[in-house]
């Protein structure tokens, strides 16, 4: 759980990255104003971000893919192979 702080109290521990571990909530009179989070959480949220998206994006390639097959517009091996070396040349 993300713990708060006042602005005052972050202003002081900007220095200290380990005070913002996990997050932290920075408040104004008493109402959340912004979220600071160190940098190596951030890079690993974007990390995990991408991840997802890639899975999603194979998993939506795996179901054309499969509504091809369903509608009989799939290719042999054998078609795809033709189908790129004649994209080469």
């Amino acid at each position: 759980m993300a713990q708060t702080m006042s602005q005052k109290a972050a202003r002081e521990g900007l220095g200290n990255p380990e005070l913002f571990e996990g997050g932290v909530f920075i408040t104004k009179n008493g109402v959340a104003e912004l979220f600071v989070q160190t940098a190596a959480e951030r890079e690993a949220e974007l990390k995990k971000i991408e991840e997802e998206r890639q899975i999603n994006a194979l998993f939506k390639l795996a179901m054309i893919a499969k509504q091809e097959i369903n509608d009989d517009q799939g290719m042999t091996p054998e078609e795809v192979l033709a189908r790129l070396r004649s994209a080469r040349t």
